[in-house]
């Protein structure tokens, strides 16, 4: 019963207590105490909370209020037991943990056969008999609900087996060595996830190396492969394949045709099933003759004229082969303008270096300027074609001898041979801009034999040679320089200065001699800094320099390459006393070549390199610097060779 159903009840058992104690005369009458305060009850029944008396007014509002709380809570809790012995055991002692599903019910609890009795968890029995016993509890909740499917907990108590019997006979305990704990297993290592295998075969790629028709019996090839870590096997024309790394140098080449071929083997052992190759042809090397002895007064002259006038109109007048003649004596600037045939025509000096002219220029094609002494320049116009400018002395003029003064029109098919130029200039002693193989036989200009000293830095930037404008197959061979102080063989594309683009395609430096470059400087410098000899600036190709020797002046015996290189650059068979880069050289093909020094990069296979800074030279003295039985350095000496008129 509920504390509320409680509180009626008793104000109901007080009301009757009152009813018994009073007057039965009153009761009949229907006067007294009694019939009052039952009108005063139900008047009470009807007042607002806290009016009317407060004991009398509180139970009959409990009263009300419970006769008119609607339905009364009907529903029984559900009782869980959570903990309790395991089904089978020894102990004779059991202990229970449970909960009802109601918050504030309230506990009977029984063991076996035993009677229902209040407890609270958790409950606990003792001294237990062996066997089968069930544990019971069900929950009562605040309303007086009773759990009508009590929990239960059924187990067994056992009796523990007896101990065994003592042993007969009471022996010392042995000493059990130690378990040992097991060893411990390495962990098993899974086998890694193996990749795909690699079938593909590496691409191989010849990057550097000769090719066309050369006369070089040596070649370096540089190659690569499309795989990282390939490794390579070489071979030459129809030789087996060897193993060999890049670059790989190649010597003593007999004249003919010759294949190159590489191939790579990549980290899985696929080989290149086209292996690269390169093909060329190497041809003996001609020798050219010694320039012509100049010819006897007045031989081979198809006419001779005395004045300058009459000079220009014979060239202009005279049929292809005619040889025109200028009797002895100082003349003014000659300028020829004719476009002849082949052989063309020549303009003379009737006696080898009796002729002199204040200078001279040549328009047109095939006209030859020979045999002059010249104080002054000789200028080939742009666009002239077939041009030669032969055994003159040229001793004067902002350059010796001009080469096509143009940004952008090429001269044609040029010769400088045989010629004495001998400084100072007001700037270069040979000046070249554009210049162009036209007919296609491999020579844009050729610079052949010629003799030029005394040419001295003034502020100008004056050079034995210079060419800044962009031009193709320029041949500088057997040149003869001493005694100057100046670039001898200097080379740049200056395109960002508004000209053609490079490279420059074609350079072949051969058998050249470069000496003493220690000459004060030109006036009207009293100081000046130490030009380099030799200086080559990049972006060119087809670059080839053999059997030069640049020597005599010690560290200041320089050849200089700036600025890049080609990739078929070769450089062999020379004697300089300082070769000297800032740019990777390291693709060039760089073999049997005599040095004091090495300097900048460069490759790391230079097959028949001889370091040394003391040589033997044939005579020093008469600057004849040839190396008896050696195929390296120039192979000719100065007193043999006719320069000038």
């Amino acid at each position: 019963m509920s504390l509320f159903g409680r509180r009626v009840n008793a104000g109901l058992i007080a009301v009757m207590a009152l009813v018994l104690l009073g007057s039965m005369a009153s009761l009949a009458a229907g006067r007294g105490p009694l019939p009052a305060f039952l009108g005063k009850a139900k008047d009470a029944s009807h007042a607002r909370p806290g009016s009317g008396s407060p004991r009398v007014g509180l139970r009959t509002k409990v009263s009300s209020s419970r006769l008119s709380s609607g339905t009364r809570d009907r529903t029984a809790p559900e009782t869980t037991i959570s903990s309790g012995p395991e089904a089978t055991t020894t102990a004779t002692g059991a202990g229970f943990a449970f909960t009802a599903s109601e918050s504030g019910s309230t506990f009977s609890c029984k063991l076996d056969a035993g009677k229902w009795s209040r407890c609270r968890p958790p409950k606990s029995y003792t001294g237990l008999a062996a066997g089968g016993h069930q544990f019971a509890v069900k929950a009562i909740d605040k309303a007086g609900n009773v759990d009508a499917t009590p929990a239960a907990w059924s187990w067994s108590v056992v009796v523990p087996p007896p101990p065994p019997p003592p042993p007969a006979e009471e022996l010392p305990p042995v000493e059990e060595p130690p378990v040992q704990p097991p060893a411990e297993e390495p962990p098993v290592e899974e086998p890694p996830v193996e990749p795909p295998a690699d079938t593909t075969p590496p691409e191989t790629t010849i990057q550097s190396g000769p090719s066309g028709t050369i006369t070089a019996t040596d070649a370096s090839f540089g190659f690569s492969a499309s795989e990282s870590g390939s490794t390579f096997a070489c071979k030459l024309d129809s030789a087996s394949w060897a193993a060999c790394a890049s670059p790989k140098p190649l010597s003593g080449l007999a004249v003919g045709s010759h294949t190159f071929s590489v191939r790579a083997t990549d980290g899985a052992g696929n080989v290149d099933p086209t292996p690269a190759s390169r093909s060329w042809t190497v041809e003996a090397e001609q020798v050219p003759p010694p320039p012509p002895p100049p010819p006897p007064p007045g031989e081979n002259c198809t006419t001779t004229v005395s004045s300058v006038s009459a000079a220009q109109s014979s060239v202009s007048s005279a049929a292809p082969g005619a040889v025109v003649c200028l009797a002895d004596g100082s003349y003014s600037k000659v300028s020829l303008d004719a476009t002849k045939a082949s052989p063309g025509v020549t303009l003379r000096a009737a006696n080898p270096g009796k002729a002199t002219i204040a200078g001279a220029s040549l328009q047109g094609s095939n006209l030859t300027l020979a045999r002059f002494v010249s104080t002054s320049s000789v200028v080939i116009q742009p666009g002239a074609s077939g041009m030669m400018v032969e055994h003159n002395r040229v001793t004067g003029g902002g350059q010796g001898i001009d080469g096509c003064p143009s940004s952008t029109t090429t001269c044609n098919d040029t010769k400088i041979i045989g010629n004495e130029l001998i400084g100072p200039f007001g700037e270069d002693a040979i000046h070249l801009n554009r210049y162009h193989d036209a007919n296609g036989d491999g020579v844009g200009i050729l610079i052949e034999g010629n003799e030029i000293t005394n040419v001295r830095e003034n502020g100008n930037h004056s050079d034995c040679l210079q060419t800044v404008w962009v031009g193709d197959h320029i041949v500088f061979r057997r040149n003869y320089l001493h005694d100057n102080r100046c670039q001898g063989f200097f080379v740049k594309d200056q395109a960002s200065l508004g000209g053609v683009s490079g490279p420059i395609a074609g350079i072949s430096v051969e058998d050249n001699l470069f000496l003493r470059n220690h000459e004060p400087c030109g006036p009207p410098l009293t100081s000046c800094g130490q030009p380099m000899y030799f200086q080559v600036f990049g972006p060119y190709s087809g670059f080839k320099m053999k059997r030069n020797t640049i020597w005599g002046d010690g560290a200041d015996s320089i050849a200089a390459f700036r600025e890049s290189t080609g990739a078929d650059t070769q450089i062999s068979n020379n004697v300089i006393y300082r070769l000297w880069t800032d740019t990777n050289m390291g693709g060039v093909a760089l073999s049997e070549n005599t040095l004091c020094n090495r300097e900048g990069s460069w490759p790391s296979s230079r097959p028949g390199e001889t370091m040394a800074c003391s040589l033997s030279f044939a005579n020093t003295a008469t600057d004849d610097y040839r190396i008896a039985g050696s195929s390296r350095g120039v192979d000719w000496a100065p007193a043999e060779v006719h320069y000038g008129p």
